[in-house]
């Protein structure tokens, strides 16, 4: 049964670079890492499609996922039930070797998550992704993009909603990366969402481009 357009996609941020998306009657695990290295809370669960963006260990731990669900770790086009999933292949910077922005298509929205993305896409490789409701991004530096690049990103892209992740949060063990605080400076439309989840839907997008930050469980 195809989601309907409007109709709510729930976004939980499990910390680092992991997202847990609930989009009808399916979920898809983004990014899984081992909470003894990276920090955060320790999860486990039983998603229907696992993303990888890479094969980092902080990104691919899949003995944090239960059952027998997809794995997608390769850029191309993607039918998973009513949602639409697209890799596109990108770098990590510095000799990292490659890093796979995945967009996910469902329920009129459109979920831009770039993974640990280390190199800046040019204009067109921006306009040929097409427009993007919500943007994932990172904004930690040292293994991806920093602050700064994030914005640029941010303003090629022109999403209605930013999340930021992968960066130097209280609870993360990853103490090289930068803090939220460095892409939030000078910057509008701020809203400090004190919970790890939001309802997303296409009718209650904001009108101008707004930076949520959430707090992991």
């Amino acid at each position: 049964m195809a989601i309907a357009a409007g109709k709510a996609i729930l976004l939980k941020w499990l910390g680092h670079a992991c997202f847990l998306f609930t989009i009808g009657k399916q979920t898809i695990l983004i990014d899984p890492f081992p909470a003894d290295r990276v920090g955060y809370t320790p999860f486990s669960v039983a998603p229907d499609v696992v993303l990888i963006s890479h094969h980092h260990f902080d990104h691919r731990h899949l003995q944090a996922v239960k059952g027998k669900p997809k794995i997608i770790d390769q850029p191309g086009e993607y039918k998973v039930g009513a949602v639409t999933i697209r890799g596109y292949k990108t770098s990590h910077g510095n000799g990292r070797g490659e890093n796979t922005v995945f967009i996910i298509e469902a329920g009129g929205l459109v979920i831009a998550h770039c993974g640990d993305l280390g190199v800046l896409p040019s204009e067109s490789d921006v306009k040929s992704v097409g427009p993007v409701d919500v943007l994932l991004v990172p904004v930690g530096g040292y293994f991806t993009i920093d602050a700064k690049d994030a914005w640029k990103l941010t303003e090629m892209v022109r999403p209605k909603v930013v999340i930021p992740m992968h960066y130097r949060h209280p609870k993360s063990k990853v103490t090289v990366l930068a803090p939220v605080e460095d892409f939030l400076k000078g910057k509008k439309g701020v809203r400090k969402i004190q919970k790890s989840e939001v309802s997303l839907s296409k009718g209650t997008l904001p009108k101008d481009t707004e930076i949520w930050v959430l707090e992991p469980p």
